[in-house]
């Protein structure tokens, strides 16, 4: 019983200390500033995929948290030399530091000029 208790709480610690990392505000790289989200993929032709791109980021309104996990799949994509980004998959969380915050994962597939 001990055990099983003193590992949840290791776990629960664990997993507290990673959130903890996480950003809560994500300024745009120069090389992000000209990244566009966009909902449908470019055409074939012209553009090829870069690469898939993710993020985390950490916070209480959910609106600022996407922003900020935006910028942030903004600036993994623009490191690829992208220049748009399809976000595929958005999810929201909350914290498992008990603390009311939010997490929310981003990611995508970056795309450049060919």
């Amino acid at each position: 019983m001990w055990v099983r208790w003193i590992g949840s709480v290791g776990m629960i610690a664990a997993l507290a200390g990673c959130e903890g990392a996480l950003p809560e505000k994500v300024a745009l790289s120069p090389e992000a500033s000209s990244v566009e989200i966009i909902h449908d993929q470019p055409n074939d032709e012209a553009y090829e995929s870069a690469g898939e791109v993710n993020a985390q980021t950490i916070g209480r309104d959910l609106g600022e948290v996407r922003r900020q996990a935006e910028n942030a799949v903004r600036n993994e994509a623009g490191a690829k030399g992208a220049t748009f980004v399809m976000i595929g998959d958005v999810t929201a969380r909350s914290a498992s530091d008990l603390s009311g915050r939010i997490v929310v994962s981003a990611s995508g597939t970056a795309f450049r000029v060919k």
